[in-house]
């Protein structure tokens, strides 16, 4: 049986292709392993919630308010906090009202951790006080807290909280 031409250049290839796997095992095993620790498990809860703001011992804003923030390591190997980050924004019934063009909120906070380590099965509190002024002359604000978590084993995640002001 002979191939016409435009048979016989798609018959090569695939010719070539199918002659190269005879005799070869076609299993591959990869060359580098990458192996993803799983995430952190790490929860968070703030205590007032919702926290009262009374008047601010800081000249520069209006109120203040204080509360503690509390982690809690469940993993199997110690965890450190390796950053926090906090947002204050204001609100209306735990609801973010988005600030007028041009205006923005004003705060600041002080936060005392007594530690960057929290072992296995046990909690660190972390006191917390937001000094703020909201554009719209008001008290009510939600608090948004994130912790960014690594464990001893190599696990890195976050963890969030939220606190309503009143």
């Amino acid at each position: 049986m002979t191939l016409s031409g435009n048979r016989s250049l798609w018959a090569l290839p695939a010719l070539a292709l199918w002659v190269s796997a005879c005799g070869k095992d076609m299993a591959t095993t990869p060359s580098d392993t990458t192996t993803t620790p799983s995430a952190a498990t790490v929860t968070a809860a703030a205590s007032p919630n919702p926290a009262t703001a009374g008047a601010s011992s800081n000249a520069a804003f209006t109120y203040s308010v204080s509360f503690v923030a509390t982690i809690t390591n469940t993993n199997a190997s110690p965890i450190t906090v390796k950053s926090i980050t906090a947002d204050l924004q204001q609100s209306s019934g735990g609801i973010v009202i988005t600030p007028a063009t041009g205006t923005d909120e004003a705060f600041r906070f002080d936060v005392r951790a007594p530690g960057n380590r929290v072992d296995v099965n046990s909690s660190m509190a972390i006191p917390f006080t937001f000094f703020y002024t909201l554009p719209n002359g008001g008290r009510q604000a939600l608090v948004s807290l994130s912790f960014s978590v690594l464990t001893d084993a190599g696990a890195a995640g976050s963890v969030t909280a939220a606190v309503n002001i009143q």
